[in-house]
């Protein structure tokens, strides 16, 4: 009889250290870190963004950008479908402005889009690859 008290009672213990996550291994985890945001600098004047071509990693982009002309200028962001994704504030002449947008693979156009500007060549591509 002591026997099967002695299994009932090791049963139990064992049954009841599974349930509550016991035993030797530990399953804690270490958080991911987020990976810091990259940087890409870009000076926008009449009637251009420069650079105007970037070739780019996938991840997290903080836009700074530079009012180097005369007129307010902003700057957006769309996918190849047309679809956009971020864009900047008006900046007023000799102003700057940060901005942050994920980017994932693919092709993406960027312009101002002040009256006019865009259609006077103020564009540009973005490669993500």
């Amino acid at each position: 009889m002591t026997q099967r008290i002695f299994t009932a009672l090791a049963t139990t213990v064992v049954a009841a250290a599974i349930a509550c996550g016991g035993g030797s291994s530990s399953t804690a985890s270490t958080p991911t870190p987020t990976p810091t945001p990259k940087t890409v600098s870009l000076t926008e004047s009449e009637f251009k963004i420069d650079p105007g071509t970037l070739s780019l990693k996938p991840g997290t982009y903080i836009f700074q950008l530079q009012n180097g002309g005369n007129f307010s200028h902003d700057l957006h962001i769309a996918t190849s479908d047309g679809s956009e994704i971020a864009h900047s504030d008006l900046m007023a002449k000799a102003a700057s402005t940060t901005f942050q947008v994920d980017l994932k693979k693919g092709t993406y156009t960027m312009w101002c889009a002040v009256d006019g500007h865009r259609q006077r060549g103020m564009q540009g591509t973005i490669t993500v690859a």
